[in-house]
Protein backbone atom coordinates (compact mmCIF):
# COMPACT_ATOMS: atom_id res chain seq x y z
CA UNK A 1 0.00 0.00 0.00
CA UNK A 2 1.12 3.31 -0.88
CA UNK A 3 1.24 6.24 0.89
CA UNK A 4 -1.44 7.54 -0.99
CA UNK A 5 -4.41 5.09 -0.02
CA UNK A 6 -2.83 5.54 3.78
CA UNK A 7 -3.86 9.42 3.45
CA UNK A 8 -7.50 8.45 2.06
CA UNK A 9 -7.95 5.71 4.45
CA UNK A 10 -11.28 5.73 6.69
CA UNK A 11 -10.65 5.07 10.13
CA UNK A 12 -13.73 3.47 11.08
CA UNK A 13 -13.05 1.45 14.52
CA UNK A 14 -10.63 3.94 15.68
CA UNK A 15 -13.06 6.81 15.12
CA UNK A 16 -16.35 4.74 16.64
CA UNK A 17 -14.25 4.08 19.46
CA UNK A 18 -13.11 7.76 19.96
CA UNK A 19 -16.85 8.75 19.92
CA UNK A 20 -17.82 6.11 22.49
CA UNK A 21 -15.22 7.46 24.70
CA UNK A 22 -16.11 11.11 24.26
CA UNK A 23 -19.64 10.12 24.76
CA UNK A 24 -18.55 8.16 27.89
CA UNK A 25 -16.64 11.28 29.28
CA UNK A 26 -19.22 13.50 28.86
CA UNK A 27 -21.80 11.47 30.62
CA UNK A 28 -19.62 10.72 33.73
CA UNK A 29 -18.82 14.58 34.21
CA UNK A 30 -22.87 15.00 34.00
CA UNK A 31 -23.59 12.73 36.53
CA UNK A 32 -21.09 13.58 38.65
CA UNK A 33 -23.97 16.18 40.45
CA UNK A 34 -25.96 12.82 41.20
CA UNK A 35 -22.84 11.34 42.30
CA UNK A 36 -22.08 14.05 45.17
CA UNK A 37 -25.49 14.64 46.54
CA UNK A 38 -25.76 10.64 46.77
CA UNK A 39 -22.62 10.63 48.63
CA UNK A 40 -23.51 13.64 50.72
CA UNK A 41 -26.83 12.39 51.58
CA UNK A 42 -25.31 9.34 52.50
CA UNK A 43 -22.91 10.74 54.68
CA UNK A 44 -26.11 12.81 56.69
CA UNK A 45 -28.85 10.37 56.77
CA UNK A 46 -26.65 6.85 57.54
CA UNK A 47 -25.72 7.61 60.92
CA UNK A 48 -28.94 9.10 61.62
CA UNK A 49 -31.07 6.28 60.35
CA UNK A 50 -31.38 2.51 61.30
CA UNK A 51 -32.77 1.53 58.19
CA UNK A 52 -30.59 1.60 55.26
CA UNK A 53 -33.54 1.00 52.60
CA UNK A 54 -34.87 4.14 53.55
CA UNK A 55 -31.79 6.32 52.92
CA UNK A 56 -31.41 4.61 49.75
CA UNK A 57 -34.96 5.20 49.08
CA UNK A 58 -34.72 8.86 50.35
CA UNK A 59 -31.44 9.03 47.90
CA UNK A 60 -33.49 7.97 44.84
CA UNK A 61 -36.20 10.11 45.00
CA UNK A 62 -34.13 12.76 45.14
CA UNK A 63 -31.67 12.24 42.43
CA UNK A 64 -34.28 12.72 39.57
CA UNK A 65 -34.99 15.81 40.88
CA UNK A 66 -31.75 17.01 40.56
CA UNK A 67 -31.74 16.69 36.59
CA UNK A 68 -35.60 16.90 35.93
CA UNK A 69 -36.14 19.94 33.86
CA UNK A 70 -32.78 21.36 34.66
CA UNK A 71 -31.21 23.60 31.54
CA UNK A 72 -27.93 24.08 32.69
CA UNK A 73 -26.86 20.61 33.20
CA UNK A 74 -28.17 19.58 29.86
CA UNK A 75 -26.49 22.46 28.24
CA UNK A 76 -23.49 21.54 29.85
CA UNK A 77 -23.70 18.11 28.74
CA UNK A 78 -23.67 19.00 25.38
CA UNK A 79 -21.12 21.55 25.74
CA UNK A 80 -18.97 19.11 27.23
CA UNK A 81 -19.42 16.25 24.72
CA UNK A 82 -18.98 18.54 21.76
CA UNK A 83 -16.04 19.54 22.38
CA UNK A 84 -14.77 16.34 23.47
CA UNK A 85 -16.56 15.28 20.17
CA UNK A 86 -14.49 17.92 18.40
CA UNK A 87 -11.31 17.33 19.95
CA UNK A 88 -11.43 13.94 19.20
CA UNK A 89 -12.38 14.38 15.51
CA UNK A 90 -9.82 16.52 15.29
CA UNK A 91 -7.47 13.84 16.23
CA UNK A 92 -8.20 10.81 14.32
CA UNK A 93 -9.15 12.88 10.86
CA UNK A 94 -5.84 14.58 11.05
CA UNK A 95 -3.64 12.98 8.41
CA UNK A 96 -6.06 11.32 6.44
CA UNK A 97 -6.44 13.46 3.24
CA UNK A 98 -9.77 13.82 1.33
CA UNK A 99 -11.08 11.84 4.09
CA UNK A 100 -10.60 13.79 7.06
CA UNK A 101 -14.26 15.20 7.42
CA UNK A 102 -15.50 11.82 6.70
CA UNK A 103 -13.49 10.33 9.67
CA UNK A 104 -14.42 13.40 11.74
CA UNK A 105 -18.00 12.45 11.74
CA UNK A 106 -17.89 9.03 11.96
CA UNK A 107 -16.38 10.13 15.92
CA UNK A 108 -20.04 11.72 16.43
CA UNK A 109 -22.38 8.48 15.11
CA UNK A 110 -22.08 6.58 18.78
CA UNK A 111 -23.32 10.03 20.86
CA UNK A 112 -25.94 11.19 17.65
CA UNK A 113 -27.34 7.60 17.97
CA UNK A 114 -27.48 7.13 21.87
CA UNK A 115 -29.11 10.68 21.62
CA UNK A 116 -31.39 9.49 19.39
CA UNK A 117 -32.12 6.51 21.19
CA UNK A 118 -33.06 8.17 24.09
CA UNK A 119 -35.29 11.18 22.45
CA UNK A 120 -36.93 8.24 21.10
CA UNK A 121 -37.42 6.91 24.40
CA UNK A 122 -38.06 9.90 26.51
CA UNK A 123 -39.88 12.40 23.82
CA UNK A 124 -38.04 14.55 21.37
CA UNK A 125 -37.60 18.37 22.86
CA UNK A 126 -35.54 21.35 22.08
CA UNK A 127 -32.37 20.57 23.57
CA UNK A 128 -32.32 16.91 22.50
CA UNK A 129 -32.53 18.41 19.28
CA UNK A 130 -30.01 20.82 19.18
CA UNK A 131 -27.95 18.10 21.08
CA UNK A 132 -27.92 16.28 17.63
CA UNK A 133 -27.43 18.96 15.45
CA UNK A 134 -24.35 20.03 17.56
CA UNK A 135 -22.89 16.73 18.00
CA UNK A 136 -22.75 16.14 14.06
CA UNK A 137 -21.07 19.56 13.62
CA UNK A 138 -18.81 19.31 16.51
CA UNK A 139 -17.80 15.99 14.44
CA UNK A 140 -17.92 17.89 10.99
CA UNK A 141 -15.74 20.57 12.32
CA UNK A 142 -13.18 18.40 13.70
CA UNK A 143 -12.71 16.83 10.59
CA UNK A 144 -12.60 20.24 8.47
CA UNK A 145 -10.04 21.76 10.86
CA UNK A 146 -7.50 18.74 11.27
CA UNK A 147 -4.54 19.36 9.37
Amino acid sequence: MNSRDEKNKILWIKALLNGILAWIIGFILYMVPAFVVAFKMGIELGPKSEDIASVSEQISQTIPGIYQDNLLLTVGFIIVTTLLIFWRAKTIAKGTGEKKIINGVIVAVFPVVFSLLFMISTGFDIPSILEVIVFVGAGYAGGFYSK
